[in-house]
C-alpha cells in the first residue's frame, strides 16, 4: 500500500531540495540558494505547481536554505514553518557565527569567510507562519499529518527536522551530512558540539528507516551508531580572527 506521504526530491548531491506530497498538498522542505528560484520552479514544475505548496519547512536559517525563501513563500501562497529561533537569523539576511562556532575540517575553515559574507534577502514571515517554540509544537500532527518535528540543535541553534511516522523515514536538514565534505556523517560546520552529540542521540533513538540529509545521499541509521563516539573527542577548527 503506498504510505500517505511520499518523498520527491528536485536538487542535487551537494544541495537536496526535498518535496513531501500529501493527501493535504505538498510541503516544500527549505529553499536553496540566491539565484535559484527560477530553476527550482521549473523543476517543481515538472511534478505540481507552487500554489499547490501548502507549507514551506525551514531546517535551519543558513543562505544554502534561506535564499529564494520569500520568493517561493510569495509565489506559492505557502505557510511558513520555522523554529522561533529563526526569526532574527532571517531578518539579518545573513549567517549566523555565534561565539564558539567552529569547523570539523581544516578545509571547513576555508569555507568560514564566504559564509560570513554570504547573504540572502531578509524574511520576515507574515502573520499565517507558524512558529515552533518546542517539541510539544507539531502542527502537521495537530492536522491529521503523519509528521512529527524534530528539534535538533547543535549544526545550528534553530535545526529542526521532520520525522515520517508512517515510514520513518527522517528529513534532518544539516544535523547529519553525507556529502564529499562529510565523510563520517558529521555536519562540516557546529555551533553546539554537545548539542549536536545529543542531536544525534535521539535520531539514532527514533531508530528511523532512511535518514535524508540536505547535503548528499540518503543513508542508513547505522552510520550514525557508528561514528557516534567521535563525537565525544571531536576537535574543531576555527577561522582567525581579523
Amino acid at each position: 500500500m503506498k504510505p500517505a506521504i511520499q518523498i520527491h526530491e528536485i536538487g542535487n548531491y551537494m544541495l537536496r531540495s526535498y518535496l513531501l506530497e500529501t493527501p493535504q498538498g505538498w510541503i516544500a522542505v527549505d529553499s536553496g540558494y540566491v539565484g535559484g528560484f527560477a530553476a527550482y520552479r521549473k523543476r517543481l514544475g515538472r511534478l505540481t505547481t507552487p500554489n499547490n505548496v501548502k507549507y514551506v519547512f525551514l531546517t535551519h536559517a543558513h543562505n544554502d536554505h534561506t535564499g529564494f525563501l520569500g520568493e517561493l513563500a510569495h509565489e506559492s501562497g505557502a505557510r511558513l514553518v520555522l523554529n522561533e529561533q529563526s526569526l532574527p537569523r532571517l531578518a539579518s539576511g545573513e549567517n549566523a557565527m555565534p561565539q564558539g562556532t567552529g569547523f570539523t575540517t581544516r578545509m571547513g575553515v576555508m569555507l568560514s569567510s564566504m559564509m560570513k559574507h554570504s547573504s540572502f534577502p531578509p524574511v520576515r514571515p507574515d502573520e499565517t507562519a507558524i512558529l515552533l517554540k518546542s517539541e510539544a509544537d507539531q502542527p502537521f500532527l495537530a492536522a491529521g499529518l503523519p509528521i512529527r518535528v524534530v528539534f535538533l540543535p547543535g549544526h545550528t541553534a534553530d535545526s529542526v527536522g521532520l520525522f515520517l511516522e508512517e515510514t520513518r523515514e527522517l528529513l534532518c536538514g544539516d544535523a547529519t551530512g553525507n556529502a564529499i565534505i562529510a565523510p563520517t556523517r558529521q555536519a562540516v560546520l557546529m555551533e553546539d558540539v554537545p548539542e549536536f552529540a545529543r542531536s544525534w542521540d535521539k535520531i539514532i533513538a527514533l531508530n528511523p528507516s532512511r535518514i535524508y540529509p540536505s547535503h548528499g545521499n540518503p543513508f542508513a541509521p547505522e552510520d550514525l551508531a557508528k561514528y557516534r563516539k567521535r563525537l565525544d573527542k571531536i576537535t574543531l577548527f576555527y577561522p582567525k580572527k581579523g
